[in-house]
């Protein structure tokens, strides 16, 4: 059995709950579908690098699923020559389907355990999600100097004052890798965002349990299947190929990485919160300091300090949920680097 066309995405879409495994062959390696949206890729050769590529953990955020299944295409009929252990991933086929963001609950919510809380697709998807990861990384750990990497891909609801930037899920000591900055800035990241605390994103879960570096990758705005401009995704796309082929990390210059720490989390106190930004407001939108930002029955929140900025604001979710986090810029000097 083989993938028709090389087509990942459309095999995915097809099954989308479940799939029964199969093995195939590919120019430079095997292949095995491991359930409906879990493809490992292994080379003719070994590696110490596993790579995982998670995208359509929102069904909606369709871009980086076009652009990965275009890769995963190239690799399959030989135009990339695999040189690296590889797992693909499409989070959220059903919601993707649907052309929704999730069905029952948002999925990159419900990592690190946190699916024993809900029922529902998304509760099963996630347990298996982190298992497909588990697995795969499981049959790296025994070589020497191996390299764990986990790129969950996004595009935003909102605009974004910095297209393209990533998560740095929270980091104990507080000490980052050099490397993968210049790596994600060569792939085009225009910011980075530290996280202040533990969460249950995808990307801490790689970060926390198998000690993978794990990134949220944010990558401009959501639309629908086809309307994507891949263009957009060029720098992504040559760094990801060179480490496909080569094992090595592209890398650019960190000078024009803008840094933001986390000061606030708001938090949505009562069915009266409201923010006082329009929903047109993009991300890393800067306030002077005093300005009323947010309001409810319960609580008001003013601006701390000029150029404090909103990323991920949302409103239209239960009481007691993130509503948005403030962040304030960072000098790169700051930072611990190795």
């Amino acid at each position: 059995m083989s993938i028709l066309n090389n087509d990942f995405l459309a095999l995915t879409l097809d099954n989308q709950e479940a799939l029964a495994p199969f093995e195939f062959a590919f120019p430079s390696g095997t292949g095995f579908v491991e359930d409906t949206g879990i493809l490992r890729l292994e080379p003719k050769q070994s590696s110490r690098i596993s790579l995982v590529l998670s995208v359509g953990v929102h069904g909606n955020e369709t871009g980086p699923i076009e652009l990965v299944n275009q890769l995963v295409a190239a690799i399959l009929d030989g135009r990339i020559l695999l040189n690296i252990r590889l797992l693909v991933l499409i989070g959220n086929p059903v919601a993707a389907n649907l052309a929704k963001r999730f069905c029952d609950v948002n999925l990159n919510r419900l990592f690190n355990g946190a699916w024993k809380k809900y029922e529902g697709f998304e509760a099963l998807r996630a347990q298996r999600l982190e298992q497909a990861v588990s697995d795969f990384y499981a049959e790296s750990s025994y070589k020497a100097e191996s390299v764990k990497l986990h790129y969950d891909l996004h595009t935003a609801i909102r605009g974004s004052m910095h297209e393209k930037f990533v998560v740095y899920p929270y980091v104990e000591n507080s000490v980052y890798n050099k490397e993968q900055l210049a790596f994600l800035a060569a792939c085009g990241i225009n910011a980075v965002l530290l996280s202040h605390q533990p969460t249950t994103t995808f990307s801490y879960y790689s970060y926390l349990v198998h000690r993978a570096h794990a990134f949220t990758v944010e990558l401009g705005k959501v639309y629908p299947f086809g309307e994507n401009d891949l263009s957009r995704f060029a720098d992504l796309k040559t760094s990801l190929i060179l480490l496909l082929e080569k094992g090595a990390f592209a890398e650019s210059s960190l000078a024009y990485l803008q840094v933001f720490r986390v000061v606030d989390s708001l938090v949505k106190d009562d069915d009266s919160y409201e923010l006082s930004i329009d929903n047109e407001v993009k991300n890393f939108t800067q306030f002077e300091q005093g300005y009323p930002l947010a309001h409810s029955k319960k609580s008001d929140y003013y601006i701390k300090q000029t150029g404090d900025a909103i990323v991920f604001p949302n409103t239209n979710l239960p009481v007691g949920q993130r509503a948005g986090l403030m962040v304030r810029p960072i000098a790169l000097d700051d930072l611990q680097l190795t």
